[in-house]
């Protein structure tokens, strides 16, 4: 989620991350932050997952953030971007509502017009009131 200035440009990132969890619906996860170390900025987001059902289950990499949602980096500017995306690709936002569960429900099929902007509110502000606004 963004945080974003009085003038609305987009200046932070509230990261949210998957937990352990009794819930049927998701599967357990984590993420492991890459930061630089000059910096102390991230460089990459990994999220692990735990499948129980599995035959042997362990924590495996899902995904990285930047390559999964092919974008430059974990700039706050390319995460407005990936909002923005959101609004007219389908396919992207079903990725996102996916992987917000941790391809725990199963139930998105399709994301038309309503969805996409539900989720770009979601995702282009880290205030509920402005969602709810958007």
């Amino acid at each position: 989620m963004l945080f974003r200035s009085v003038n609305n440009k987009s200046v932070g990132l509230n990261f949210w991350s998957g937990a352990m969890s009794t819930y049927t619906n998701t599967y357990p996860s984590f993420r492991r932050f890459v930061v630089d170390a000059k910096t102390m900025l991230p460089v990459q987001i990994e999220t692990y997952r735990f499948d129980p059902n599995a035959e042997n289950p362990e924590f495996l990499l899902d995904h990285e953030l930047t390559s999964y949602y092919d974008m430059p980096d974990l700039s706050p500017s390319s995460f407005d971007g990936l909002a923005s995306r959101f609004l007219n690709e389908e396919a992207l936002a079903l990725k996102y509502l996916r992987t917000k569960s941790q391809q725990g429900p199963k139930g998105y099929n399709n994301c038309d017009e309503k969805c996409r902007k539900m989720v770009y509110c979601d995702v282009s502000t880290s205030t509920y009131q402005d969602s709810r606004l958007c």
